[in-house]
Formats: C-alpha cells, sequence, structure tokens
C-alpha cells in the first residue's frame, strides 16, 4: 500500500510549510488544506488545478474544520484527464460538482469508524457517500463509494485529507429509476421495468442493488426492440427483472471485501433466488467481478461499475442473468 509514502511525503510538507519565513501568515494558516494540497504536486496537482478554477481552494484555506477526499494524479488520469490541461480546461460547473462531492464538513479519521458497510457520510454539497472499514486477511481496508484508500488521515491544521484510487463520481440522480431513465444505454430495462409495473420500487426510499442489462445485452437475451419488451406479459417481465436486483447497497468492492479464497460466492436475489459472484484478477490484485446465473452458459462482465443513485447503486452488465437455460 501507499499509505506510508503519503505520509511521509505529507510530514515533509508539513514541516517545510512551518519553516517558511511568512510574516503574514501564522503557522496554522500556512498548514492549512489549500496549502498542503497545492505544495504536493507529485500526487496531489490535478485535483489542486480543479480547486484553482473553483471557489474550494479558498474554503479550504479557512478555518474549517473539512475533511478532503482526494483522488491522486492516477486516479484522475483513469478518470479520462490526460493531464492537468484536461482538468484546466473542464466545465466549470463538472468542478464544482466534482469538488463539492469530495469535501465534508468535520474532521473525520476514517479508520476510527466502526467495522461496517456502507456507513453514510454527508459532503458539502449534501449528497450522500458510503465508507466501508473491514477487515480482508491481514489488512484492514477502507474504501468510500467501493473506492480503496490509498492513504488516511494526512493531517493538515484545518483538517485531514484522505486520498483515493478514484475519482468519485458526483451524485446526479435521486432514484435509480430516474438513473435508468437517464441512461440511453438501458432504454430497453427501462421500459421492461416500466411494463412490469417496478419503476415505483426503484423510485422510492429503500436502497436496491440493480445488474442492469444494456439494450445489447436484452437483444441477446431474445428481445430485439422495445416493441418486444411491450409484448411481453408483465407477470413474465417482472420474474425476469426480479433476478437482476437485490435489496441494499453493494458495491463491486464489497464482493472483493467479503468473498473467501475460493474467490467466488452467491448472492441471493430479489426473488430469494441465487446468482454466483466470481472474482477478477490481474496478477494477485483483485479487480472486478463477474455474474452468473444457472440460465447464463458465461458469466455476464460488468461493464461500467458503481453507478450511483440516492437509493441504491448500478451495475451495468453485458448479459440478462438467467436462472434458466
Amino acid at each position: 500500500m501507499k499509505i506510508g509514502r503519503y505520509a511521509g511525503v505529507l510530514l515533509m510538507l508539513l514541516a517545510a510549510c512551518t519553516k517558511k519565513d511568512d510574516s503574514a501568515a501564522g503557522p496554522d494558516e500556512i498548514n492549512r488544506l489549500s496549502y498542503i494540497i497545492d505544495d504536493n504536486k507529485f500526487n496531489f496537482s490535478f485535483f489542486n488545478t480543479a480547486l484553482g478554477r473553483t471557489g474550494y481552494r479558498n474554503t479550504l484555506a479557512g478555518p474549517g474544520p473539512y475533511t478532503v477526499m482526494i483522488p491522486d494524479n492516477n486516479a484522475f488520469i483513469k478518470a479520462g484527464y490526460a493531464n492537468e490541461q484536461a482538468v484546466l480546461t473542464e466545465s466549470g460547473n463538472v468542478l464544482n460538482s466534482l469538488l463539492s462531492y469530495h469535501i465534508v464538513n468535520g474532521t473525520w479519521e476514517l479508520n476510527k469508524l466502526p467495522f461496517k458497510f456502507n456507513q453514510e457520510l454527508t459532503s458539502v454539497s449534501g449528497a450522500k457517500m458510503y465508507v466501508t472499514r473491514w477487515v480482508k486477511g491481514t489488512d484492514t481496508l477502507l474504501t468510500i463509494n467501493g473506492t480503496p484508500l490509498l492513504a488516511y488521515n494526512l493531517p493538515a491544521s484545518n483538517g485531514v485529507i484522505q486520498v483515493l484510487d478514484n475519482v468519485l463520481q458526483p451524485l446526479t440522480h435521486k432514484t435509480l429509476s430516474a438513473a435508468i431513465s437517464a441512461d440511453t444505454t438501458l432504454n430497453f430495462l427501462n421500459v421492461a421495468l416500466q411494463q412490469a409495473g417496478l419503476k415505483e420500487l426503484l423510485s422510492g426510499e429503500d436502497a436496491y442493488t440493480v445488474f442492469a442489462p444494456s439494450n445489447q445485452a436484452f437483444r441477446q437475451a431474445g428481445f430485439l426492440s422495445i416493441d418486444s419488451i411491450n409484448a411481453t406479459s408483465p407477470a413474465v417481465l417482472r420474474e425476469m427483472l426480479a433476478y437482476q436486483l437485490f435489496s441494499g447497497r453493494k458495491f463491486v468492492y464489497d464482493y472483493i471485501l467479503t468473498t473467501g479464497p475460493s474467490g467466488q460466492s452467491d448472492q441471493a436475489m430479489s426473488n430469494g433466488n441465487n446468482t454466483t459472484i466470481q472474482l477478477l484478477k490481474s496478477g494477485v490484485k483483485y479487480t472486478g467481478i463477474s455474474i452468473t446465473g444457472p440460465g447464463n452458459s458465461t458469466p455476464a462482465q460488468v461493464k461500467k461499475a458503481n453507478v450511483m443513485a440516492g437509493n441504491g447503486v448500478l451495475h451495468i452488465i453485458d448479459q440478462v442473468l438467467k436462472e434458466n437455460q
């Protein structure tokens, strides 16, 4: 893990900051989050560039306290920002939304939270994020929205920094129903939910996880058009869709944390029957999951994971999960 490297860098930066001869600011002010982020260019320059485009640099220079969830530079690159210039030219609205979701009021030492999955924190934007603290083998791991922390509780005089392996996607939809409606790759699923009378289920306060088959997945399952879904009995669609979702919020990394040495586990779906979850590896590192029903000849692959909504999470998959051949 990178925790030691990040902690060492931050300690050196703190020492350097306190040695500055700055008659206009005391040690407390020059050790604030905005200064530390600006100084740590090797790891945080993309995030710092985003701060410069918004009012949040001034926020993090204030008394706070704040907890800042900082995706490191590699995380920004994985999110599609090739360099700092790409961040600099990003829409201001996008950056404001992104940064407001990565800042929490107060000092939150995440390694002191209970051993529990998906504990709620509220960002300064008012949107929820979900923190898991769990033990895997000999390691105690922390995740936010299923994203592993690379380092935690890096100190500043007005708060702490948590370093993330991915950029958190701001919460844009209050409900899973709205998230599905807004995604054109899920048009077939949206119509199937309407026809089955299940839109209301995914519009309520109760949280669900949906393995959401893409339009192409529906076509491969024999639904060649929207009309073919509309022509299908609502009862048949309800039975099929009950095998694509289950109650509760579960991120992909949650399976990595809970699955044993075999790399395989069962997931009970809404109708009470199980799918099989298989962990995927690259070298010695777990990178994701596949999902299989008894009627699937090959495992379904996750094409887009951890799509957040206010009442749950979507994982877009490339097959309709089947109980029978």
